[in-house]
């Protein structure tokens, strides 16, 4: 019966990196935002590392550099997670230092907490501080899964794009909770044997979610769901781009409102602040904003009214750029700046005085 258990186990492990793969070469493909892509493609390693690394039998036919670096993808799975949680989320997400150290520490920590089983490492760290660092190791997995939940939950209201909504309410949420609830049950048995039935259950939950996100491409399709942010505007002293020609009733509503009525000065203005405004509902004007205008967060299309307002005063006014920031809507000078710096390609000092020099 061993033998037979050990098959199934197999069969079921190769099953689920399967899914995992045919989401890999998805991933890989040529399309918008590679570096969300990228994000996707390092956290589906780190599952299909994982699914391995608890075959011990497996990893020793592994050449050495293949087997540390399923190792390193394993321990720094939840990392990974959080990581693509931002990609996928965050229109503007770039890798950078702070995202490169968070994965080189996550992986050196786990690595270092299982020393013991590494005759690289063997002897390099004293055996009384391995269960301080598999404490501190599972401790680092649950801060990584709930900042993964973080990210999840805080831009929900102001995300327009239906299948990543429907991504994040049915796949997202699921894997996080799952995540969360795993590496419960992972640190709860620290140091104690798992048994055959536990692990299993593990890949078997690995794949069910898997299998949904499967579904989930395949309804939508991949460049749904990761869409590609609409492009940024080029350093100019003129304003941002015109909005789109005006198509239907609820369009003309909300572009008089924005551009006349000026309502994007208020501020912390909501999505379910503004439809109730217009008397719409929270769907019909996500999908209004969307669709019609081509915008994938509520932010996003805030900052156009509020910037090209923005611009054209500090190119003719001379009040003060925090006066100009806070009549804009913004609620301090540091979202301003950013939102500025990251869509003008200058700060709006520069911006002044690119402006005057034209002038003059």
């Amino acid at each position: 019966m061993p033998g037979a258990d050990l098959q199934w186990d197999l069969f079921l492990r190769g099953a689920v990196a399967s899914l995992l793969l045919f989401h890999l070469l998805h991933l890989a493909l040529p399309g918008a935002r590679p570096a969300a892509r990228l994000a996707l493609g390092g956290w589906t390693l780190s599952l299909i590392a994982y699914l391995f690394c608890q075959e011990p039998a497996m990893m020793l036919a592994l050449p050495r550099p293949l087997t540390l670096l399923a190792l390193s993808l394993c321990v720094s799975s939840t990392a990974w997670m959080w990581v693509a949680a931002r990609a996928l989320f965050n229109d503007d997400f770039a890798f950078s230092l702070p995202v490169g150290l968070a994965l080189g520490a996550m992986a050196a920590l786990g690595l270092a907490a299982r020393a013991p089983h590494l005759p690289e490492l063997a002897g390099a760290i004293p055996l009384e501080l391995m269960g301080s660092l598999l404490v501190l190791h599972g401790a680092a997995m649950l801060a990584f899964t709930a900042a993964t939940l973080w990210e999840l939950m805080r831009g929900w209201q102001d995300d327009l794009v239906a299948p990543r909504r429907a991504a994040r309410r049915w796949g997202a949420m699921l894997i996080g909770v799952y995540a969360l609830v795993a590496v419960l049950v992972e640190v709860a048995l620290l140091g104690r044997p798992a048994g055959r039935v536990l692990p299993l259950l593990h890949v078997a939950g690995i794949g069910s979610v898997t299998l949904a996100l499967a579904l989930l491409v395949a309804r939508r399709s991949l460049a749904d769901v990761i869409g590609e942010p609409m492009a940024a505007p080029q350093p100019a002293v003129a304003a941002l781009p015109a909005q789109p020609p005006v198509a239907s009733a609820a369009l003309q509503r909300l572009t008089k409102a924005m551009s006349a009525e000026r309502l994007y000065r208020r501020e912390g203005l909501t999505l379910a602040a503004l439809a109730e405004t217009l008397g719409l509902g929270e769907a019909a004007l996500r999908g209004l904003i969307n669709q019609q205008l081509g915008y994938r967060n509520f932010n996003d299309f805030l900052h156009h009214y509020r910037l090209q307002e923005a611009s054209e005063r500090l190119a003719a006014e001379d009040l003060p750029i925090l006066t100009i920031a806070l009549e804009c809507g913004y609620g301090s000078i540091g979202p301003f700046n950013r939102a500025f710096k990251q869509r003008m390609g200058m700060t709006p000092s520069e911006f002044r005085g690119a402006a005057r020099l034209a002038r003059a």
